[in-house]
């Protein structure tokens, strides 16, 4: 089995109720006993736990191989997946109720976590036998809508293994969105679109049915006539919200959901495409409002109406966005979505309610951010150190939430008067500053007692206190609330400090210091060499203090002998240097010239290609399960974690409050570029956590590259200009200095694409085109151009349009259909999620040209083929481009060379 889950519950040796004191389980199997330490006896409860848990794995792994389960209920397997299911779903059941017991019997959290962990792969591993029409079966069996309609691209793990999962509950967010997201694509077939090429009809004739869902409760009856005139008011509804500007006006919010829900709740027996015109008018009401402004000024009104006829509650009122309450609000919106924002709503409520728990202890200390901080004297008061530890631990995590919390909560309605609620924790002032937060700790450190500080440090978890100074004992203590330190950095400090002492001991114990007697002896040997040393000095020469030191050892003295002989007299004048004649550079164009380039360019693209880490298939990706994660203090916009992967390597993942939609830009935008030639660190979309977010390999040995143009060598300005290339083909507009990162060998590699494809239909290639912002936000490549325009890069360096070329062709290389299906997530996650997206206006407005209708009813499919369009054009166009920019912006006329391909 591919998770070698086996070996996870190897070690529950059960003995026969008759012989209790042969129970194994804690060393393992084979493992020699220990003398004098006998194993620890485990209750009568514990061994019946593991008994069971061991029972309940023995049967999911004769599941997993086809055997009979040896529970006495099923003997035999039946043919039947779906009964196969429900026996692997009662077993998983099982081994999760022994694990809890042997909780409360007294198991350790890491033999818990161990075994949990061990079930989660038991249960993974087993539902990705099933194949995807199995996995259909079973769903539409435990009551998942369109089943055939997930895991269309035949790519990855498939999202029914997720939805069936017993490991997981039913209600969590993550199978909420998977059942949502057939049921929007059924929405779309239903309006006569396609998915994936596949029409109603097909999907009617897999799932073995023509029939259609019966019309929600709360129909009203209606003649062709009204359903026409129904039809007509949502028409004007839906242009005066398209065509708003400024905030959407809470009037025409208003109507447009009034008039959508008039046409989904009619029943006209006598229009058989009434359905068709409702699954159309579901679908295309979700394009204005995707494309309005909508504030909180726009939702009040209608949220108050709402809670007062019971339609939203009131922590859904308080928690949710505006565009998030909308979708509540709208009856087009499918039940799993709403169900999806309710537990939104729920989430956040209780990230505030452990926000206000941390501020309770927090004020403790510091009751706002302008009183002092009144942290209590530790001398002789253990009970003192337990509540400093708390404080800073507590800080660590308010400070934590309050960034979590950036991301929605200054969205959601706050006004106590327009809506008839207060929520005192969206309205708090207190801040945590971590930087000026350190100060004050630090002072009131510096009053206390370093043993004390010992021990406040011990109860945060720092493991070797006794060798830690001052210094990292308050630096270990603030970095519980403060991310620009690092406890591991602060832990590695100390224990360099140990092996220093420890190195040092070692070399004094190898090498006591010699008597005079032994010194004046070895000064005597040394005679000879003090004769050659005269002789030497004569001529210009000298027995330099130094060169003492090496002549003793030669003769047999330690090192440290040899430092006390050489003080023994005044070392001889240094011998003065002979001056070289300075090293002729080669002449520009000459023959040693272009070796010398070619020899730094290829050391260059070594460097690189040995410190970026190699792009790996995305689906080993997906399989594996990374470790639990620790803050990643790397600046940025959103809250970064490091985990330790499989192979034990360290990667970086980015939460993507987008729903994905970044991280498959910039997984899309890593892949792109590695095909180029253009260095990259691979990047891949990944849930972590319950969140949907990026990956990405650390890079070992990093750091920032030179900010001073001057200082800039050619190998790295033609890297630059590749890069430049690179970033043009998807739209990043982002590479400013701190994206630049010079790699442990002396390479170069930008960083960080979250907006890759940012600006696409509206971007430019051009010298002065930087949507960033300026000064130090300017991309390096520009500051190249720049530099060289004005004569400010070191002599001899240029830029060489003829380095592109090996890139553009590259790209040229790759068929349009790959291109687009690589690009394919990106385009379509970002379509669905409307206006939100930078780049979904602009490519709306290419669809409603391509297709000439109204831009409010082109549909996501559209606004997602607008962009592979895009794509396409962007690729075949990227020579012409280049050449036109070198030669018309940098005033480089054979940069024209590059419409030839000359390199």
């Amino acid at each position: 089995m591919g998770t070698n889950s086996k070996s996870s519950h190897a070690s529950y040796a059960i003995a026969p109720s008759d012989a209790p004191d042969a129970v194994e389980g804690l060393g393992g199997a084979g493992q020699a006993p220990v003398a004098d330490a006998p194993e620890p006896e485990l209750s009568d409860g514990l061994v019946m736990a593991k008994t069971e848990l061991m029972v309940a794995m023995d049967n999911l792994d004769a599941l997993e191989i086809g055997d009979g389960v040896s529970t006495g209920n099923y003997p035999e397997l039946p043919d039947d997946p779906v009964e196969r299911y429900e026996i692997f779903a009662d077993q998983i059941a099982a081994a999760r109720a022994a694990i809890e017991k042997m909780k409360e019997e007294g198991a350790s959290d890491e033999e818990v976590k161990a075994q949990l962990d061990a079930l989660r792969a038991q249960s993974l591993s087993y539902l990705n036998t099933l194949d995807p029409e199995e996995l259909q079966q079973i769903a539409a069996a435990k009551g998942f809508e369109h089943p055939a309609l997930v895991g269309l691209s035949g790519k990855g793990q498939h999202p029914l293994v997720h939805w069936l999962d017993p490991y997981y509950s039913d209600d969590i967010s993550s199978k909420q969105k998977i059942q949502a997201a057939a049921q929007k694509r059924y929405e779309q077939l239903a309006a006569g679109q396609t998915v994936a090429g596949m029409t109603l009809a097909d999907l009617q004739q897999i799932e073995g049915t023509t029939s259609v869902p019966e019309s929600p409760p709360g129909t009203w009856t209606a003649t062709p006539e009204q359903v026409n005139a129904a039809q007509e008011a949502w028409n004007q509804a839906s242009h005066e919200v398209a065509y708003s500007k400024g905030v959407l006006d809470s009037e025409n919010l208003k109507n447009l959901l009034d008039a959508e829900k008039q046409v989904l709740t009619a029943h006209s027996p006598d229009m058989p495409e009434l359905e068709t015109i409702q699954n159309q008018i579901k679908v295309w009401t979700g394009d204005p409002l995707a494309h309005a402004k909508i504030n909180t000024a726009t939702v009040k009104p209608l949220v108050k109406d709402a809670l007062a006829s019971g339609e939203v509650s009131l922590t859904e009122a308080q928690h949710l966005k505006p565009v998030e309450l909308v979708g509540l609000l709208r009856t087009g919106t499918s039940e799993a979505e709403k169900e999806s924002l309710k537990a939104t709503a729920q989430g956040r409520k209780d990230q505030l309610q452990a926000l206000d728990t941390a501020l309770d202890v927090h004020k403790t200390g510091k009751l706002d951010v302008h009183t002092e901080l009144t942290l209590p004297d530790l001398a002789g008061n253990p009970e003192a150190v337990s509540q400093v530890a708390a404080w800073a631990k507590s800080t660590g995590e308010l400070h934590t939430m309050q960034q979590d919390a950036q991301g929605w909560i200054h969205e959601t309605l706050q006004s106590p008067v327009d809506i008839g609620f207060a929520n005192p924790a969206l309205l708090t002032s207190h801040t945590v500053d971590p930087k000026a937060l350190t100060t004050e700790v630090n002072a009131w450190a510096k009053t206390q007692k370093v043993a004390d500080l010992r021990a406040v440090a011990s109860e945060l978890g720092m493991p070797d206190t006794d060798n830690a100074n001052r210094s990292h004992l308050q630096s270990y203590i603030t970095a519980s609330f403060n991310p620009a330190l690092d406890k591991d950095a602060i832990n590695a400090k100390v224990q360099a400090g140990v092996a220093k002492k420890q190195a040092a001991a070692a070399a004094k114990a190898s090498a006591p210091l010699a008597s005079d007697e032994a010194v004046n002896a070895l000064n005597g040997k040394l005679a000879p060499a003090a004769g050659a040393a005269a002789e030497s000095a004569a001529v210009g020469g000298g027995l330099t203090q130094e060169s003492k030191v090496e002549a003793a050892i030669k003769m047999g003295a330690s090192p440290v002998q040899a430092q006390k002989l050489s003080q023994a007299a005044p070392a001889a004048p240094a011998p003065k240097a002979i001056p070289k004649a300075p090293k002729k550079p080669a002449a520009p164009g000459s023959f040693n010239a272009k070796a010398q380039a070619l020899v730094a360019a290829l050391h260059q693209a070594k460097a690189t290609a040995q410190d970026v880490p190699a792009r790996i298939d995305s689906d080993v990706v997906g399989s594996w399960t990374f470790g639990a994660g620790a803050p990643a203090n790397l600046g940025g916009t959103y809250s970064k974690t490091l985990h330790a992967a499989p192979d034990g390597s360290s990667w970086l993942f980015k939460a993507d409050h987008n729903g994905g939609v970044i991280a498959h830009s910039e997984a899309a935008a890593s892949h792109a570029l590695s095909l180029a030639g253009v260095p990259a660190v691979p990047v891949y979309v990944k849930e972590i956590g319950g969140k949907v977010g990026s990956v990405q390999p650390m890079l070992k040995g990093a750091t920032h590259f030179s900010s001073d143009p001057h200082k800039w060598t050619q190998p790295e300005v033609d890297s630059i200009v590749r890069s430049h290339v690179g970033s043009w083909l998807v739209g990043d507009h982002d590479g400013h200095q701190a994206n630049v990162l010079r790699t442990a060998s002396g390479g170069l590699v930008h960083i960080d694409r979250g907006q890759a494809f940012k600006h696409w239909g509206t971007d430019k290639l051009s010298l002065g085109y930087a949507p960033s912002g300026g000064g130090s936000y300017d991309p390096v490549h520009q500051k190249l151009y720049t530099a060289a325009l004005g004569g400010s890069l070191a002599d001899g360096v240029k830029v060489n349009p003829a380095v592109a070329h090996t890139v553009i062709k590259n790209v040229e290389a790759i068929p349009d259909s790959q291109w687009r299906s690589m690009l394919h997530s990106t385009a379509h996650e970002g379509a669905k999620s409307g206006s939100g997206v930078h780049w979904v206006p602009a490519m709306r407005k290419q669809a409603a040209k391509k297709h000439g209708i109204p831009a409010a009813k082109v549909s996501t499919e559209q606004i997602a083929e607008a962009f592979l369009d895009h794509a396409v054009e962007r690729k075949h166009s990227l020579r012409t481009a280049f050449a036109d920019f070198f030669v018309k912006d940098l005033n480089m006329p054979h940069g024209a060379s590059l419409k030839h391909g000359a390199e």
